[in-house]
């Protein structure tokens, strides 16, 4: 069995008592059948506290008011305190280890999710790489797995990989390029025409980002703005209301995780959306200044930005062999990354102009928590960008 994973991954240790949150509150903790069988047959004084606290018909731990029923008032976990560490579940001893399963290949990633893991992330300044290792181990053989679309999809995603860490050339661009290229990959899949891939791949890395490249995407952009070219239809279709739009559609679909979350989600965006109360003035030029202001005031977001979609796409992409969703699994790389980028700049404005790495971590452990930690919410957010013509190509293009 091989096993990938990132090169930061082995910088990782849990800080416990001095994490600014925890990772055993606002989901539930699924307990594998192993572990239940350890706590069925734990002997000692903890034993009635580890069988009252957990749901032995939902296989997780309880929960009161969102916490888990073992994490004490320091925020620390009395099964490891009472019971030792060995006597963790799989899912605690793995966080914030994410695996991927493919056949013969086990993908790991540090989930953004944990503060500790967010803070080295997005301290790397270096170009991040993978490392694939191989150990002796049970292999398990999924049925009906595509090992020809699964090795187009590793080769495609170092090609994507290549383009958001290519640092010679401004992100904008960076972005389109890994838009205009899953939008090609997936008609090829659509037209089960994955021989083309090869050819395809070599068209793009040709074409670079010149004239014809730029010219290539602004006809897509002229086009659409033609089709609506209308004054409240050009209005309607700025980066602003366009992601506006983004948000309302998102927002309502997602299961909320943790109490308050829309509302931290208001009280960041706000600043950014209404800070223009003066009704004479150009709020699209105001709200492109406040952009530009913190990207200046803030000169560590296009590395962590390249990072965030270095994440995504690593830790997503390849899962297209069991759906064939690869435009929407990039799309939701380029929305989350633009969306934290809204976040970064709604909480600068309401910091009364003051952002640091801290700030920084909380917005995406925050935003990943809401995410990653709910199934339904990851496949929901995916389904949408395939769905809804707010996340089409042409739009996609205008926010980047």
């Amino acid at each position: 069995m091989q096993f990938t994973f990132p090169d930061y991954y082995k910088e990782f240790s849990c800080i416990a008592g001095a994490c600014p949150d925890t990772c055993c509150a606002g989901w539930q903790i699924v307990i594998d059948d192993q572990t239940l069988k350890k706590y069925q047959h734990f002997k000692g004084p903890f034993r009635n506290r580890l069988h009252n606290d957990i749901d032995w018909k939902q296989h997780v731990f309880r929960q009161y008011n969102r916490r888990c029923a073992f994490l004490n008032e320091e925020n620390l976990c009395d099964i490891y305190t009472e019971a030792g560490p060995e006597m963790f579940c799989k899912t605690c001893r793995n966080y914030p280890r994410h695996i991927e399963e493919f056949e013969g290949l086990r993908e790991i990633s540090l989930s953004l999710s944990c503060p500790e893991a967010a803070r080295i992330l997005l301290s790397q300044k270096e170009k991040v790489h993978f490392i694939t290792k191989e150990k002796k181990t049970k292999e398990e053989v999924y049925d009906d797995f595509d090992y020809f679309l699964f090795t187009a999809l590793m080769d495609t995603r170092d090609m994507l990989i290549d383009i958001i860490q290519d640092r010679a050339v401004p992100m904008q661009k960076r972005l389109w390029k890994l838009l205009a290229a899953a939008h090609d990959f997936q008609l090829c899949v659509n037209k089960n025409e994955l021989f083309k891939w090869e050819e395809m791949r070599k068209r793009h890395e040709d074409s670079g980002y010149g004239d014809r490249f730029c010219s290539k995407i602004y006809s897509r952009i002229n086009a659409d703005n033609i089709e609506n070219s209308s004054a409240a239809s050009a209005c309607a279709n700025t980066p602003e209301q366009l992601l506006k739009k983004m948000w309302k559609t998102v927002v309502p679909e997602m299961e909320v995780l943790r109490p308050g979350w829309q509302e931290y989600l208001k009280n960041c965006l706000t600043p950014l959306y209404n800070g223009n109360t003066d009704p004479q003035s150009d709020s699209r030029n105001l709200y492109s200044w406040q952009k530009s202001e913190f990207d200046f005031s803030y000169p560590d977001w296009p590395i962590q930005e390249e990072q965030l979609l270095v994440y995504w796409i690593y830790t997503y992409f390849c899962g297209a062999v069991y759906d064939d969703e690869i435009f929407a699994k990039v799309k939701m790389a380029v929305v989350c990354t633009l969306f934290i980028h809204e976040l970064n700049v709604g909480t600068y404005l309401k910091n009364n102009r003051q952002f640091k790495l801290d700030d920084q971590i909380r917005i995406c452990y925050q935003f990943s928590r809401e995410l990653e930690h709910s199934d339904l919410n990851l496949n929901r957010f995916e389904e949408l960008m395939s769905e809804k013509e707010i996340f089409s190509f042409e739009n996609l293009l205008k926010i980047c």
